[in-house]
């Protein structure tokens, strides 16, 4: 094993788990508030960075490709420290502007940052075990994001500004854990380097290795990432439910705080399962059991102990199908296009979660709870069954 590979692979897993670390995430619409925007003007803000998001991913994902993962990465770590002095330094409509560069800075860094951790990992020789790093490292960021939560909502109490410079210095540290992480790219194989970069790559067979054609692998992506973006939408909407069922705010808040232990417990849980059965098998049992479980949503959740339980379960659920689709995804695709081929998984994904976000809000305003959850089932069905059809025929050259 190169040690100097082993070396790189160590000092990015912390900065992976280090960008779960956002001490304004929990509490950054309230600071907005303070800042005199308005209600409006905050949706605003959270509509642009929608949008723009899902604009950015597909040609940011060309950049971390063609210009480097590393690269890509850096500069989305650099306009996000540029934000954070905005936030502090700017006011009125200048706030709302600065929704874009959040959108690009992240975008810049959502297709990058996991295909980087994929090269360095089987660089390191550990490619066979991606999904247990993987699986770790998402765990140790749910947990760093839960504690960054708590952190950051004591520090607001006492200074706002304090708050803000404290992540403008976790976003340096960031950039210091990158400069010595080495470009991927000069390992890519002799084809590549002969070869222009080239877009249209995406929907040929030598980008993908898999045993059918790079259109299927295709349709499995996006298949994968609409049923994520169905799940993340969901999640979001769960105050909604909760409060229909005239849950305690108390229990409301321990549900989003619990969460991220969650999350942290179902990666390490899809290590375990994948290990035995196989990452595609794991990944449809869960899927289909989510589905299962949307069904009878309706019928037990009338008790908000029951709710709260089966909720936790519907969150766990999903993040199993995430880790393990994300590892098929990338055992199937060349170095060429990674970044890109992952940054229109994260479009998608950002796409169909606004989508659903708004059926689901729409369901939720015409219909009595009962019967709102019984259609956000049904629909949770229609999606899995597709996925689960695709999935069932796809060979992958390493599930």
């Amino acid at each position: 094993m190169n040690k100097n590979a082993t070396t790189q692979l160590h000092v990015y897993s912390a900065f992976f788990v280090l960008t779960g670390f956002v001490l304004n995430r929990g509490v950054f619409l309230l600071f907005l508030a303070e800042k005199g925007m308005s209600v409006t003007e905050i949706a605003l803000y959270q509509a642009l960075f929608n949008i723009a998001t899902v604009v950015l991913e597909l040609p940011t994902g060309l950049i971390g490709d063609f210009f480097g993962k590393k690269f890509s990465i850096q500069v989305g770590v650099l306009l996000l420290f540029f934000h954070t002095a905005g936030m502090l330094l700017l006011s009125g409509p200048f706030l709302v502007v600065l929704s874009l560069v959040e959108a690009l800075a992240y975008s810049l860094q959502s297709g990058s940052e996991q295909a980087l951790l994929y090269e360095i990992a089987r660089n390191a020789g550990q490619g066979e075990r991606f999904l247990t790093i993987n699986a770790r490292l998402l765990a140790a960021q749910s947990i760093a994001t839960g504690m960054a939560i708590v952190l950051g909502s004591f520090i607001a109490q006492v200074s706002w500004s304090a708050l803000y410079v404290c992540v403008s210095v976790f976003y340096l540290l960031q950039l210091f854990l990158l400069y010595p992480i080495e470009r991927t790219e000069t390992t890519r194989s002799e084809r590549s380097e002969k070869g222009r970069f080239d877009a249209a790559k995406m929907f040929r067979r030598e980008t993908w290795r898999v045993g059918e054609s790079a259109f299927a692998v295709l349709l499995l992506l996006i298949g994968t990432s609409m049923l994520d973006g169905f799940y993340g939408s969901y999640y979001n909407l769960n105050q909604l439910v909760f409060d229909a069922f005239d849950a305690p705010v108390s229990i409301i808040g321990i549900f989003f705080g619990a969460s991220y232990a969650v999350n942290a417990t179902a990666y390490i849980a899809a290590d375990f399962f994948s290990s035995r059965f196989g990452k595609r098998n794991t990944m449809l049992v869960s899927m289909l059991i989510e589905a299962g479980l949307f069904l009878i949503l309706p019928w037990l959740a009338s008790n908000p102990l029951c709710l709260f339980g089966l909720s936790m379960v519907l969150c766990f659920l999903p993040e199993v199908v995430y880790i393990t689709s994300e590892n098929l995804i990338q055992d199937a695709i060349a170095d060429d296009l990674r970044a890109t081929i992952l940054s229109v998984a994260s479009l998608v994904r950002a796409f169909f979660s606004a989508m659903f976000f708004f059926i689901f809000g729409h369901v939720l305003g015409l219909y009595p709870i009962q019967i709102a959850l019984g259609i956000i089932g049904a629909i949770a069905i229609a999606i899995t069954a597709v996925v689960s059809l695709k999935m069932v025929g796809i060979q992958v050259s390493k599930n």
